[in-house]
């Protein structure tokens, strides 16, 4: 395995909790993650293990992107 492989792989298990379980109280309907989170531990862990780098980039991209948008709606909700 190469350094940059290696890095890559440690930034995916990074997100690995994302399969169990939303950071934000409650899911949305639409996360990319919502139906994935719905089947067995083992057959989740499988799913996301046999993923390209490529998916996991973009479920990663989505969650960041969902989580960014989440954030500032909760801010400007606490400041008024």
């Amino acid at each position: 395995m190469t350094k940059n492989a290696g890095n890559m792989e440690k930034c995916y298990s990074n997100y690995f909790g994302l399969i169990f379980k939303c950071p934000v109280e409650s899911e949305l309907n639409a996360c990319v993650y919502k139906k994935l989170r719905r089947l067995p531990s083992k057959e989740k862990i499988a799913y996301y293990e046999a993923l390209t780098e490529d998916e996991k980039k973009m479920l990663i991209e989505k969650h960041q992107y969902c989580l960014a948008v989440r954030e500032k709606k909760l801010t400007f909700y606490k400041l008024h």
